[in-house]
């Protein structure tokens, strides 16, 4: 799923903002050449013959005497590791062991939890959703206290259902550079994003709007909903009907659009607007043009990398369209299946799709779209003056 969110810094911390020159997309945990047990690889040959072994004695009591004047920079110190004698088991027969959590986590804990969190909230995105809540409180006035709580929440939402993304998609590069658990492996970027997730349900609590927390859960579910149809189709190599890819992108891109637009209207003090047949449609044209910017779109390729999607073998619109255009082309379905990194192999799979006509077909559903979108904001402003933020934001979405 790829949406974006544009903030430089991890709320509430000064993190330094990443400037890094281009990267290729190479993952930076490659496992290195394996090496004999002498530390020479093949095919070079040592230029003296291999010392004879130590003893495991010696080489044993060699690598605790490294370990003791080494540490690492990242490492949490260890405490109450000073030489005081074995510790006495007798002590958890008395000893008070109630230990409250918040008085035992500290910032630096906390800061590792969030590590993967933040590596990615740092980099720079569209901040597609910033415009939209701005966009849309222009009608519905929520009070700026709860706006401001909705927006961290969105942001926390849509960071940590990317890092989940990039997993489950095996991707390589987000917004130009390695992606998350390439830098802190897949165990600690899950367990980044899940904390997260509760984070964001903690600071939601703040409205002390019950409301709030039914939306709230309504909405992750039926992005895991979404999420999960979308895995299922390319594990299984089920190529989805336009129907039931609508209604996946409905629950998996619309649902976090619907979360933010859902909690401003629960706090908003305008109570007869209702923006959530827009904010649907907003949802579809944003995700149908990011599968068609995947295939065909310079820009992309820089950040995300050339058609990841067929790397991925994921159903994207055009390539539904092109796969049921000629079922019995097996083709594509193929390529799919390979999951591919070969330029010429996808090179090829674009311009079958441009024979089957499946971008201007893309194109088209896009405009409609569009078009349909502008006239619910037109019905849902009825005149008051204020969807200019919303038609600003679909003039962004027409492609060139």
């Amino acid at each position: 799923m790829d949406h974006t969110l544009a903030s430089a810094v991890l709320p509430g911390t000064n993190g330094p903002r990443i400037n890094s020159p281009p990267l290729s997309p190479q993952s930076p945990n490659a496992i290195p050449p394996r090496t004999s047990s002498t530390g020479y690889s093949a095919p070079y040959p040592p230029s003296k013959p291999a010392l004879r072994p130590l003893p495991e004695s010696n080489w044993l009591g060699q690598s605790a005497q490294r370990h003791r004047k080494t540490s690492s920079p990242t490492a949490i110190p260890l405490t109450g590791m000073q030489g005081n004698g074995p510790p006495d088991p007798a002590r958890f027969a008395t000893e008070d062991l109630n230990i409250a959590p918040q008085k035992q986590w500290t910032e630096q804990k906390e800061k590792v939890l969030l590590g993967p969190f933040a590596y990615l909230y740092a980099i720079p995105g569209k901040d597609f959703r910033g415009l939209m809540v701005n966009a849309f409180n222009a009608w519905l006035d929520v009070p700026q206290e709860s706006l401001d709580i909705i927006t961290k929440v969105v942001g926390m939402l849509h960071t940590s259902s990317l890092l989940v993304d990039d997993v489950e998609d095996n991707s390589i590069l987000r917004r130009g550079l390695p992606v998350t658990h390439s830098i802190y492996g897949t165990a600690q970027t899950i367990n980044s994003a899940n904390y997260v997730y509760f984070l964001a349900l903690q600071e939601l609590q703040k409205l002390n709007n019950p409301r709030a927390v039914d939306v709230y859960t309504e909405e992750l579910i039926n992005l895991h909903r979404g999420q999960g149809m979308d895995l299922f189709w390319r594990d299984t190599l089920t190529c989805p009907t336009e129907e039931d890819y609508l209604e996946m992108v409905g629950n998996k891109t619309g649902g976090l659009f619907r979360l933010a637009i859902r909690l401003m209207q629960a706090e908003s003090r305008e109570t007869s607007i209702d923006c959530v047949p827009l904010v649907h449609v907003l949802g579809l044209i944003f995700q149908i043009e990011d599968d068609y910017k995947n295939l065909s779109d310079v820009k992309y390729t820089e950040n995300k990398g050339f058609a990841e999607d067929l790397t991925e073998g994921k159903f994207s619109f055009p390539i539904i369209h092109s796969i049921r255009s000629d079922p019995g082309n097996l083709q594509l379905l193929n390529i799919l299946k390979q999951k591919t990194t070969d330029l010429e192999v996808k090179r090829y799979a674009v311009k079958y799709m441009e024979s089957t006509g499946s971008f201007e077909y893309t194109r088209r559903v896009l405009e409609v779209l569009i078009e349909r979108a502008r006239r619910i904001t037109d019905e849902v402003d009825a005149g008051r003056g204020k969807g200019v933020g919303v038609h600003k934001i679909l003039d962004k979405l027409v492609l060139p």
